[in-house]
């Protein structure tokens, strides 16, 4: 026996009541409900469907046959496919709508994690700007101590207006340099984006500051690639991404990188004076592992190196 019927309900027959409502079912369906509309509506003699009526339908020239006919089917539409369907697409829409608020929680407290953590970079900016305030202040007090002071002594001692200028362009220079890094042993190339280069060296330390500028410095010299000298916004994220450098040389393919502070040309010398000095001392005493602290070569036992973060 036909599972449907009724002729009406042909369009429906590939439908089954555990499919899930979509827009092919709901095609069927008013292709079903049209068709028995249609029959109806020729039967009573009126041309559409909302004019089919009781008064219409209860004539002597409408056969209890078509009437029997006419109500399996509705019946048959409703409770069959209609109320099934309806169901199935109400489930949709309550998990869509679980989804929908699941993705608004999920935005809110991504929202309120951006908001803390711009809170947090905006404190650690004004910490910032206030100690880069108060180190100015500092160094610019010491140089007008040492310029009063030499006014204080006879002319023939005094500090000549060239040297002053020459004070305040060094200390100038020095508050510069401290908010620049030194990059050495990147491989340079022609038509190279040094600054991507630069920040993927530095998401290997777990930083990722703004870069506001990056550049090579010095004379090409053969095949050595020459350093590049990276500007950031404060000394504070130099030094974090300074201490931060050793991290480097357990990278492969970044062993070779080495970061280092903005050094004047005094500072160079000296600093290479400790290099040397410490090179000597490694030879001299294989034993030990030497390294440069705090302006001064120090020594650590080997097998401390670890433990001390060396």
């Amino acid at each position: 026996m036909d599972r449907y019927p009724n002729k009406h309900l042909s369009p429906l027959k590939d439908i089954k009541s555990e499919m899930k409502f979509d827009t092919s079912i709901l095609d069927q369906l008013v292709k079903a409900k049209t068709s028995l509309c249609n029959e109806i509506c020729r039967e009573i003699r009126v041309e559409r469907h909302d004019e089919i009526k009781s008064v219409f339908l209860n004539k002597r020239t409408i056969s209890k046959e078509s009437l029997c006919s006419w109500l399996e089917g509705v019946c048959s539409l409703l409770d069959a496919f209609c109320i099934p369907q309806l169901q199935s697409a109400l489930e949709r829409c309550e998990e869509q709508q679980e989804k929908i608020i699941k993705g608004q929680d999920t935005i809110i407290e991504l929202q309120s994690q951006l908001i803390a953590n711009r809170e947090e970079e905006l404190t650690c900016l004004k910490n910032s700007v206030k100690e880069e305030l108060k180190t100015v202040q500092t160094t610019f007090q010491s140089e007008m101590k040492s310029y009063s002071a030499a006014l204080s002594k006879p002319c023939s001692v005094t500090v000549s207006e060239k040297k002053l200028k020459a004070a305040f362009k060094s200390v100038a220079q020095k508050e510069d340099r401290n908010r620049n890094l030194i990059v050495y042993g990147i491989d340079e190339s022609q038509d190279e984006n040094i600054t991507t280069k630069v920040a993927d060296i530095l998401k290997e330390v777990e930083e990722k500051p703004s870069l506001k500028d990056c550049c090579r410095i010095g004379r090409k010299l053969g095949d050595t690639p020459r350093p590049v000298k990276v500007c950031l916004n404060n000394s504070d994220m130099v030094q974090q991404i300074l201490r931060k450098g050793r991290l480097l040389r357990a990278k492969a393919g970044y062993r070779a990188i080495y970061l280092c502070p903005d050094r004047s040309i005094d500072e160079r010398r000296a600093y290479k004076k400790l290099v040397d000095e410490m090179k000597s001392k490694r030879s001299e005493e294989p034993d030990k592992f030497f390294l440069i602290k705090n302006g001064k070569v120090v020594s650590v036992p080997k097998d401390s190196r670890s433990a001390q973060g060396v």
